[in-house]
């Protein structure tokens, strides 16, 4: 396979890239917390349209596990079409899958809008799939960071952007949804302006050109750029083959099977133990969105910056977090106290805010250039496959006890992944990361 070389004239590229990297970050959010704002406008009212069709703890399970095991096939495939470079001359795979995406998001807030019984509810469900937009714009902002030769922090700090925006966009948007447009109409209609906006901003991404040649490939990465992309399937992919790409993987898996484990039963939970309506699921998500937004955008990047070079440091952050999560979910049904919920709440999403980001960042680093799109979607496969498995086991443990037995299954979830982090992550991990880092250097000799 041949290799891009890099070009002679890496400070000339350098400002291009920069200008490049800010408003590839800039118009990439914007439009994420566009999208985001868009579904998030119509969250209260289709939590209460819910309620009025009947849909009882096991149909949202069922509903969560369809809709998880449609982004699963969904993100395996986007994330592998986004790779590719046969579409260039359309303006990039990533370009089109992004406005798919926009178009999905369309067709489930119109069809959701206009669901009369719960079969016409489930039909609305099928064009989740298409929406991998948070994946497609990590694989394109971590190709503008591969021409600056990016650190782990800085990359985060991209991550960090996309995920400040979809936080803001979870803010406003349920707020707005259910306290200025307070019908399910009115919410579906500003949607809808939400989302030409983020197709707008998709349009006026920055394209690379083919094969990054006006930029100076990244040290870490100037071996491994292809001049052509790959078919083989997501699983013969050599990035997710590696000691760190499978312990990423395998913790990501119990995470996020922890989270759906504890979302089916806790969404009920709001209902019956603190009688919630619109605006109280409008106040609740909007708490969310303003937390997981300064997790990201701002907790993350200080806290990264001032443990994130050192290993022990980082190592001390992540425990610490999943330590947050884990226990703060075990109080939350310890207590009646809604303030007191709000406060466990925005904790937890905070800690979870500071994984994401870590997280990410370090996917990008451990992805070859090439298979980025794939990595970034076999990663939300994996979250989806938990999305499926999670909802039901939850509802099957929620036959022994409707509390205890699916709060026990979500403790030791977390306090396996907990361990993990605590015992391999320094070795394999960042490990991993320093030899590839080493072994870059040397053939840049």
């Amino acid at each position: 396979m041949n290799s891009v070389a890099p070009p002679p004239d890496f400070a000339a590229s350098v400002t291009g890239a920069r200008d490049v990297l800010q408003r590839g970050t800039l118009y990439g959010s914007t439009s994420l917390a566009l999208l985001i704002a868009a579904s998030s406008l119509t969250m209260p009212h289709q939590q209460t349209r819910r309620d009025e069709l009947g849909c009882d703890s096991l149909c949202f399970g069922s509903m969560t596990s369809a809709r998880s095991l449609l982004t699963l096939l969904g993100a395996t495939v986007i994330g592998r079409v986004s790779d590719t470079r046969a579409l260039d001359h359309l303006g990039g795979a990533r370009k089109l899958c992004l406005v798919l995406g926009v178009v999905a998001t369309a067709a489930n807030l119109l069809l959701g809008n206009r669901a009369q019984s719960l079969p016409q509810l489930w039909m609305s469900i099928p064009p989740v799939a298409l929406q991998q937009n948070m994946n497609v714009l990590k694989a394109l902002l971590s190709e503008y960071h591969d021409a600056l030769d990016s650190s782990a922090t800085e990359r985060a700090g991209s991550v960090g952007s996309l995920g400040m925006a979809s936080g803001l966009a979870l803010m406003v948007g349920p707020l707005a949804g259910s306290l200025i447009l307070q019908t399910y109409n009115q919410a579906t209609i500003g949607a809808l302006a939400f989302l030409l906006l983020s197709a707008a901003l998709v349009g006026a991404l920055p394209t690379l050109p083919t094969h990054h040649s006006a930029f100076t490939p990244s040290k870490a990465s100037v071996a491994t750029i292809p001049t052509k992309t790959s078919t083989s399937s997501i699983w013969n992919l050599s990035s997710i083959q590696s000691p760190a790409a499978i312990f990423l993987l395998t913790s990501r898996l119990l995470s996020t099977l922890s989270f759906h484990i504890f979302q089916t039963i806790w969404t009920v939970s709001l209902r019956e133990r603190f009688n919630f309506g619109p605006k109280d699921y409008g106040r609740f998500f909007s708490m969310i969105g303003l937390f997981f937004a300064l997790s990201q955008g701002v907790f993350a990047k200080l806290l990264l910056k001032r443990f994130g070079d050192a290993k022990h440091g980082r190592v001390r952050l992540l425990t610490t977090c999943f330590s947050v999560m884990a226990l703060n979910r075990f109080l939350a049904f310890r207590t009646t106290n809604i303030g007191l919920v709000y406060i466990l709440f925005a904790t937890m999403v905070v800690a979870v805010g500071v994984i994401a980001t870590i997280f990410a960042a370090d996917t990008s680093l451990i992805a070859k250039p090439e298979e980025r799109g794939s990595f970034f979607g076999l990663v939300t496969a994996v979250e989806s496959g938990s999305g499926m498995v999670g909802p039901l086991l939850g509802g099957a443990l929620a036959y022994w006890h409707p509390i205890h037995a699916p709060l026990a299954a979500v403790q030791v979830l977390d306090i396996g992944t907990l361990l993990m982090f605590a015992i391999g992550y320094e070795r394999i991990v960042l490990g991993q990361l320093e030899r590839q880092k080493a072994a870059a250097g040397k053939k840049l000799q």
